[in-house]
């Protein structure tokens, strides 16, 4: 074989090996898609995640002592899965309460990332409690532009139920808070009408609410101050809650005030590089409830690769909003690439066969 032909044979065997390559991992990531789509399509219409009376009934009491899982600001990240898994291997658990922010944008497509995540992936064994944080509904219009991706309030509350929230398991009231954008002082109304109501002669009370508030440390900056911030401290007095959990600050403070356990947990996701370092870490609470205290565990990681679940989201985010989720669709569109996939592959051993 002359040199010139030789060279010419050497630049079609690396052209259509990199086309073979190219279309192969397209024909793979495409799998991926179709494997998206059926786990978006298998979310159970009576799933375990969100503020629902029949997750309530799954509740299994079996009294005190028992746990419950607490994390905030998990936006569809890697860690905040790793730590959810790492709590779930661990001593059995009740339930879990996530302080809000659980996805990144009030987008349709994103909740149902966070909903076919929690179902398909983690699948934990017992209900998962929501606390609405400002990522995760448009009260008024100016986050998504696009009207049918726009998770509203009401549409939050289809997919999840009421955002105000409360239930007593073991002889301890849990109450959950969600603070409206449009009528921020509302949240109060509810807490004080829950304590009053139910509140009497029960172990513990524990308030879960996503916006920490300013007077609790001067570094915590709230994306949103709670309104009427010393009423709100004068009702978890008055009725000596035995701890309220906030989110929306991506990392770990404690503090007390009158006898009050004031805890933010928003360490689940994002860390963000302009905050203090004191508390700046991934992690996850496992809270073990005894007769005359609670035991806080702090479950922590280091830095996660999020690569993985960036892609996914991305999948979710801006191609299953495209082409939907009849499954149909995706496999034809697989088909299409693997015999394009044939196709390269055959002109890539032709190619190699040309140079022997």
């Amino acid at each position: 074989m002359s040199p010139m032909k030789n060279s010419k044979g050497k630049r079609k065997w690396i052209f259509w090996s990199i086309l073979s390559i190219f279309s192969l991992a397209l024909t793979y990531l495409w799998w991926v898609v179709i494997l998206f789509c059926n786990d978006c399509n298998s979310i159970p219409s009576q799933h375990q995640i969100g503020n629902k009376p029949f997750n309530v009934a799954a509740l299994k009491e079996e009294g005190i002592p028992f746990s419950f899982l607490v994390v905030g600001d998990t936006r569809g990240s890697e860690a905040a899965e790793t730590l959810i898994e790492m709590a779930l291997k661990k001593d059995r658990s009740s339930f879990m309460v996530i302080l809000g922010d659980f996805v990144k944008k009030p987008d349709i497509w994103s909740h149902r990332f966070f909903l076919t995540e929690m179902t398909a992936e983690i699948n934990p064994s017992f209900p998962v409690f929501l606390v609405p944080g400002n990522h995760d509904i448009d009260y008024n219009g100016s986050k998504i532009k696009r009207i049918d991706r726009r998770v509203t309030p009401e549409i939050y509350e289809f997919l999840y139920g009421a955002r105000n929230f409360d239930f007593i398991f073991n002889n301890c009231l849990f109450i959950i808070c969600g603070v409206d954008l449009r009528s921020p002082a509302l949240y109060l109304d509810y807490l004080r009408e829950t304590l009053s109501q139910k509140g009497n002669g029960k172990k513990h009370i524990f308030v879960f609410i996503h916006y920490p508030p300013k007077g609790l440390a001067g570094h915590i900056e709230g994306s949103l101050p709670i309104p009427r911030e010393e009423e709100f401290f004068n009702l978890l007095e008055s009725y000596k809650v035995t701890a309220c959990f906030f989110g929306d600050y991506h990392g770990h403070r404690r503090g007390q005030r009158k006898g009050v356990n004031l805890i933010v947990s928003g360490g689940g996701g994002r860390l963000k590089p302009s905050q203090p370092e004191w508390g700046k870490f991934h992690h996850i609470l496992k809270i073990t409830v005894e007769p005359e205290k609670f035991v806080e565990e702090i479950i922590t990681i280091q830095e996660q690769f999020e690569l993985e679940d960036e892609f996914e989201e991305w999948i979710f985010t801006n191609i299953l909003p495209i082409l939907g989720t009849t499954i149909q669709v995706y496999y034809l569109i697989l088909i299409g690439f693997a015999i394009i996939s044939g196709y390269f592959l055959f002109k890539f051993s032709r190619a190699v066969g040309f140079l022997s």
